[in-house]
């Protein structure tokens, strides 16, 4: 964002972030068990979409009903 400084950009992420604590979920991605703590967290926050770039999370698609897409996705679905 032009203009706007980097403070005043991490306050604006600070006042719409939710700080939640991850569930514990049975073990989902096998080669990328740190993959299951992202998994874990957007359960836990009761997500609508999970936007990453991680191949394990992409290909997997879906999580609990958690849509997974890529950045592009997402913007293309802002967009929409």
């Amino acid at each position: 964002m032009i203009g706007v400084s980097a403070r005043a950009l991490l306050t604006d992420y600070t006042l719409a972030a939710e700080v939640v604590t991850p569930v514990a979920v049975p073990p989902v991605i096998a080669d990328d068990p740190d993959d299951d703590q992202v998994i874990a967290t957007a359960v836990a926050a009761a997500a609508d979409l999970i936007i990453s770039g991680d191949r394990h999370l992409v290909a997997l698609g879906a999580h609990a009903g958690i849509r997974i897409v890529t950045p592009a996705e997402a913007l293309a679905r802002i967009g929409e």
